[in-house]
């Protein structure tokens, strides 16, 4: 099964959630091949689990300059755009070979800043007219290559899931990775700006509710017979709690955010994995998240204390981080 963590709007978490997700699913599912691939030109996520801030930096450095990255590859498909290279597994990254950290069974497709630049050759290329599957060949692009680096660790017994997080804008590189997404996972935050994102989400992915939209991605996808991801689930993500729940404030913006998101099912229930939306919540993580992101540490390798981060030792206390754990647990045992 292949995960895109995508919303339209920024700031909703998306990151570091593609990093606990993908790192505590490898960690309870140990017979699972876990890939990550990093969209997102900023490519933080590649920093997170290459070792965190610093470390993770340099590692990543190091690995564009190599162009062993997506967009590496996508500097090789520019130049032979409708056949694979045959060198696809040569971009993963055995993550455990850089972060001690992380769970062995975790491999890593780099991201790469250089995808804003490469967004418009692939626009160029993918509307050529001939040859005739030229849009849907580009926009496979990223498929092709979570499916040979798939099949390039795979064993008999072994299965593959991928985690990839998008950038929130709706550019050539977030259709490849919609494109390559078999379910999303939808996480917003709470306010008026993650409600609109469920109406861009609709507009954007599945063509509702403008003529323009409607002729865009979605419906290209229609006519070269590819298959537009489900939506597995909306999560309410950072919620600030009161007594175990959201509080009021938090808890009147989710309800519009599920109104909107119910709203679109009704108009493409087909595109929604239940027939009620899945919603989630995850509460804000505070110093968790600062912390598990600096030092490139998983989730469930933290404990109570205090961590170095600068010249400041923030301190994460035992209820919060078990709270937090609780959630994302409950999350973990929707996926496949």
């Amino acid at each position: 099964m292949r995960y895109g963590i995508w919303n339209n709007k920024g700031g909703v978490g998306k990151t570091f959630l593609s990093f606990v997700l993908s790192t505590e699913y490898a960690k309870n599912n140990p017979k699972v091949r876990v890939v990550v691939a990093d969209m997102c030109p900023q490519a933080n996520l590649s920093e997170i689990l290459l070792g965190g801030n610093g470390k993770g930096a340099e590692v990543l450095d190091k690995q564009i300059k190599k162009r062993q990255t997506v967009g590496g590859y996508f500097d090789a498909r520019i130049t032979s755009p409708h056949s694979m290279t045959g060198r696809e597994s040569g971009y993963l990254l055995h993550v455990k070979d850089f972060n001690q950290q992380i769970p062995d069974n975790l491999w890593l497709i780099a991201g790469d800043p250089s995808l804003e630049l490469q967004a418009q050759v692939i626009n160029q290329i993918s509307a050529q007219t001939l040859p005739e599957k030229a849009w849907k060949n580009v926009h496979n692009w990223l498929l092709d290559l979570v499916i040979a680096c798939s099949k390039s660790i795979e064993g008999r017994e072994t299965k593959t899931v991928t985690f990839v997080d998008c950038n929130p804008s709706f550019s050539a590189y977030t259709e490849l990775a919609m494109a390559a997404s078999e379910r999303i996972i939808v996480p917003c935050s709470s306010d008026g700006s993650s409600a609109r994102a469920i109406d861009n989400m609709g507009s954007l992915l599945y063509g509702l509710g403008n003529q323009v939209y409607s002729k865009g991605f979605s419906q290209k996808a229609k006519e070269f017979g590819m298959s537009l991801p489900m939506v597995h689930s909306v999560l309410l993500n950072r919620s600030t709690q009161y007594n175990r729940e959201a509080s009021k404030a938090f808890g009147a913006m989710f309800d519009e955010i599920k109104r909107r998101t119910e709203n679109i099912r009704r108009k493409v229930p087909e595109y929604f994995v239940d027939s009620s939306v899945c919603f989630s919540e995850i509460p804000d993580g505070h110093s968790v998240a600062v912390v598990c992101s600096h030092l490139g540490c998983p989730l469930f390798s933290i404990n109570p204390g205090k961590y170095p981060i600068y010249d400041e030792r923030p301190q994460i206390n035992p209820e919060p981080l078990e709270r937090y754990r609780k959630h994302v647990a409950e999350f973990l045992d929707s996926l496949y």
